[in-house]
């Protein structure tokens, strides 16, 4: 009787998937704990979370010039706003996604919706596009988070299509639309309503950037069966290799009704705390009910203020912030790789990665078993290290990780001699050069 009482506490909603995560156990357990070269040296390096810091100096610095402005002493920002984003916001944002993912059509800011993060944006798309219980088509490995963005309050799962295949060393996780085709029947003969495919472009954790025939025949594939397609683009301009990427934005769409673009601050910018989330669609239908939800994932209107002000500079975005940004990313991605490649750890689409490294440690497990990959992520672990484990981002294959490198110089020199301490300490495989 007590468990009974205890369990109908909660609706049976809330009892499915209760559980916290893999990646939110252990960004909790790492940011407790966080590396201080002076007051904490004992504390975590977290290269496991996809943030970019290494322009925390101009972030501050831009932040406290804007909120100085006259705009934060106008009474606006006191009272309630248009909750989906302010209009002034969303001109700015129809105007920085026309620019900077070459948009081929003129972006509508009225087909704007903008909620506090990516992962409410995705929640609403599941609500709104699915009922409880259908699935969308996901390649896989990816961002485990998305599952359960979709699913813990919209009901919608994902479909994992195991894509990645160390086999084509040249391009191991191309877009592969038979294997899309095989898992839409094999959902359909489970009994399964498969509403769409979602695609995180570039990919979190490989780092692939799908090419414009991809896009083209993903998208292709999709009007014929009648499925929506989610372009996760949050890395879009992260890309080293400028003019790699390509947006769907950019290309001519089969079904603009069915096609939905996603973007954030999170990660281009660094700004994942300010929690703003873009949804762009075109189906009137859609945008409404996605207004609806925005109701409870409004992005504070002081903070709706800041981001207009940054985005709106744009000349400072090109000539001060991106040219920045990518020389330091650089600087830190030459310092990881140089260690990767002095302990021979393949990574694939280095050239290209968005902001981590997709790696194989195969070579320091005893054989290939989650079993043993766990091992090594705990070794990691008790070395204060967090970096995370393929199989926590549905990987198929044991043995890969995922190492975030976007981090002030200081923390990568010290992660990498805890890292470069764990694989080569004895009883581990991998031998210097």
């Amino acid at each position: 009787m007590e468990k009974e009482i205890k369990k109908d506490l909660i609706s049976k909603r809330s009892q499915v998937n209760s559980n916290i995560d893999f990646l939110t156990t252990n960004f909790i357990k790492a940011a407790g704990n966080i590396y201080d070269p002076l007051t904490n040296p004992q504390g975590y390096i977290n290269f496991g979370v996809s943030e970019n810091k290494v322009c925390e100096d101009l972030w501050l610095k831009k932040i406290a010039e804007i909120a100085g402005s006259s705009d934060f002493s106008s009474v606006d920002i006191l009272y309630y706003f248009a909750l989906h984003g302010t209009q002034q916001l969303r001109r700015t944002l129809s105007k920085l996604i026309g620019e900077h993912f070459k948009s081929k059509e003129r972006i509508d800011e009225e087909k704007i919706v903008c909620m506090g993060g990516v992962s409410a944006i995705l929640n609403a798309l599941a609500f709104t596009l699915a009922d409880p219980g259908d699935v969308f088509l996901c390649p896989t490995p990816v961002y485990t988070r998305i599952k359960n963005d979709m699913l813990e309050l919209g009901g919608v799962d994902i479909y994992e299509v195991p894509m990645f295949d160390i086999t084509s060393p040249e391009d191991p996780f191309k877009m592969r639309i038979d294997l899309l085709e095989s898992y839409l029947q094999k959902a359909r003969n489970d009994g399964l309503n498969v509403r769409g495919v979602v695609l995180v472009n570039p990919n979190n954790p490989t780092g692939k950037v799908y090419n414009p025939h991809e896009l083209q025949q993903l998208m292709t594939f999709c009007k014929r069966e009648e499925l929506h397609v989610i372009a996760d683009e949050i890395y879009a301009l992260t890309t080293q290799c400028q003019g790699g990427f390509t947006s769907v934005l950019s290309l001519s769409i089969p079904d603009p009704q069915r096609t939905h673009f996603v973007w954030g601050l999170s990660k281009d910018f660094g700004l994942s705390g300010f929690r703003c989330g873009v949804v762009y669609s075109h189906d009137i239908r859609i945008i409404a009910r996605l207004k609806q939800i925005a109701t409870f994932q409004p992005i504070p209107a002081p903070t709706q203020k800041l981001i207009n002000g940054i985005l709106s500079d744009t000349e400072w975005i090109d000539k001060v912030y991106f040219p920045a940004y990518y020389e330091r990313a650089k600087a830190m991605y030459k310092l990881v790789k140089e260690v990767l490649d002095e302990l021979n750890i393949p990574t694939p689409y280095s050239c290209r990665n968005a902001m981590f490294f997709w790696m194989d440690l195969s070579q320091f497990l005893k054989d290939l078993s989650r079993e043993e990959e766990n091992k090594l992520f705990n070794r990691f672990m008790e070395a204060g290290l967090y970096i995370i484990p393929g199989m926590e981002m549905l990987s198929q294959i044991p043995g890969w990780f995922r190492l975030t490198f976007t981090l002030p110089e200081h923390e990568i020199q010290e992660g990498l001699r805890r890292f470069r301490a764990v694989l080569t300490q004895k009883g581990n495989k991998a031998t210097t050069s």
